[in-house]
């Protein structure tokens, strides 16, 4: 009766709104609209028809004409040295949403400006590591919020106004159905009232909910404190200290790892494995099993910062850019004096580098006595560990993120050659025996000269690489490695798709993500494209 159609209606109208809303955040949040929406205006730049007819009218006049370019000044960090400093929270939430603005176009394949990075590269020289990471993570999550949920619809004003609307509605429909029925409840089964009313409940609930997450968020903070309502800001900024404080991660903050040796002595052939193996799921037991998520240690991300910040300081021109980013460990080497010793182990294709700094890393580890007193050294070690055991997750469960050829290949030849290899005891050796047996192998001639190169296996060009290493003392040894991961990770940060990048911040981000961004605010990368302004040409007339 009318005592239905009325609070029906009013649902009917929240119900429209919210699946519009829904659909309409759908469209807004692919990657052709997103794209389409950050096209900047087409530049036909200076107009070059209409100067050179004025040169050419000037010398016909018989009058001394001399074009004179002064080109606009080039990206690059001309300050010497640059002093760290803390900035406050609401300072790194604004910054955030500033360059998320600009930063965005990196996932829709968009080329940067000269003035884009000598922008970012102000900012993110002058702040310490941990809040230059926060704006990064903000930034992060401010990306999520435009991929995967509703934030693009509901950060603009026809979004806030659906909220309220939808909320006035559910609100005009749960009275509407109540004050009918005062007195005389007997029209209705009590029952059907009661789960009507809880229903009108959770559905109330749902929507104050969504109002309090959409008000206590960086969108509307960023929004509040650049307009009219600059007060209000202060109160919602005090909400967001609360609810997502700034010593909380934006991210999982995780990275995974796996490990070849531990993989080869734990990995043993049984029943349940070769049928597993029949049915194609043996890769999601060993994930299961053999990969483990550690937090990404402050430690780490100072180490990734202070390298890219030096970089960033030595070099002052755009092609050195992209030869840094171009770098995989050549850089490092070159640096300490290694690459002649060193080099071949680089120069070969990525995943093999990979296969032969993560063998070689724990190599050097386990023949290592484990009476280390220095902290310094300490920290080299666990930093590089688990740059390797990520590097090597990445190769062998995210393939996609990497450069990485026939790295499958050659991560399971060289897994059988390691099995067969540490088979030969009666019992299995622990991680330390397993490294002591490979080092004492003689590898003086390279494996592929005696082999051929039909197994892709690199155990034993890995052994030839460590013991280089070891013949280094343990501090410069381990800077070394480091250094050398480091550039690693960072190469394949840069050469990483945006699309693979877009996709991980649905399963909370990967540091190959975060450590990708925070290249691009440094200035280094492929996306800064435009090298300079437009020249401005003078037209000089000297008079007879």
């Amino acid at each position: 009766g009318a005592d239905i159609l009325y609070p029906a209606m009013f649902m009917f109208l929240s119900g429209i709104l919210k699946y519009g809303e829904r659909t309409w955040a759908l469209k807004c949040a692919s990657m052709d609209n997103l794209r389409s929406g950050m096209v900047t205006t087409p530049d036909p730049g200076p107009n070059y028809a209409k100067f050179m007819e004025e040169y050419r009218f000037t010398r016909e006049a018989g009058l001394q004409a001399e074009i004179i370019i002064e080109p606009e000044r080039r990206a690059g960090v001309t300050a010497p040295a640059i002093t760290e400093e803390t900035v406050p929270y609401a300072t790194v939430i604004t910054e955030a949403r500033c360059f998320f603005v600009t930063f965005k176009r990196l996932f829709v394949n968009l080329i940067l400006s000269f003035q884009d990075r000598t922008m970012s590269q102000a900012t993110f020289l002058r702040l310490m590591p941990e809040q230059a990471y926060k704006i990064i993570e903000i930034e992060l999550s401010l990306m999520y919020d435009t991929l995967h949920s509703k934030a693009a619809v509901i950060h603009t004003w026809y979004g806030r106004l659906f909220r309220c609307v939808t909320l006035v509605s559910t609100m005009t429909a749960c009275v509407l159905f109540n004050v009918p029925h005062k007195g005389r409840r007997g029209s209705y089964d009590g029952i059907d009232v009661l789960i009507t009313n809880l229903l009108f409940g959770g559905a109330l609930c749902l929507e104050v909910s969504a109002i309090g997450m959409m008000l206590v968020s960086y969108w509307t903070y960023a929004a509040m404190r650049g307009s009219i309502c600059h007060s209000l800001s202060h109160l919602i900024l005090r909400c967001i200290k609360y609810f997502r404080p700034e010593s909380r991660a934006k991210w999982s903050n995780l990275m995974a790892q796996h490990n070849l040796i531990s993989f080869c002595l734990q990995d043993k052939p049984t029943l349940v494995t070769k049928i597993l193996s029949l049915l194609g799921l043996k890769g999601h037991l060993d994930s299961w099993l053999y990969i483990w998520h550690i937090d990404v240690s402050p430690e780490l991300k100072i180490s990734v910062f202070r390298e890219l910040k030096d970089k960033a300081l030595s070099i002052v021109d755009t092609e050195s850019y992209r030869k840094f980013s171009n770098h995989r460990g050549q850089w490092a080497l070159q640096c300490k004096g290694y690459y002649k010793e060193l080099g071949w182990s680089v120069e070969a294709e990525f995943d093999e580098s990979i296969l032969l700094w993560h063998i070689a890393t724990d190599l050097c580890f386990f023949s290592d006595d484990g009476n280390n007193d220095d902290a310094k050294l300490t920290e080299y070690v666990s930093i590089s560990r688990a740059v390797s055991n990520y590097m090597l997750f990445l190769l062998v469960a995210r393939p996609f993120m990497l450069t990485a050829g026939i790295g499958q290949i050659r991560f399971g030849d060289t897994c059988a050659e390691a099995k067969n290899f540490l088979g030969r005891e009666a019992t299995r050796p622990d991680e330390r025996a397993a490294a002591r047996m490979v080092l004492e192998v003689n590898a003086e001639i390279a494996p592929r000269d005696v082999k051929g190169d039909r197994s892709k296996s690199v155990l034993f060009d890995a052994c030839r690489l460590a013991k280089s290493l070891l013949e280094l003392p343990p501090g410069k040894r381990w800077r070394l490695i480091r250094v050398v991961w480091v550039e690693m990770l960072c190469y394949a940060a840069s050469k990483c798709r945006s699309n693979f990048h877009a996709k991980q911040l649905s399963n909370g981000g990967e540091l190959l993500t975060v450590v990708w961004f925070l290249m691009t605010h440094l200035g280094m990368g492929e996306q800064y494209r435009i090298e300079a302004g437009h020249a401005r040409a003078k037209l000089i007339v000297e008079k007879n």
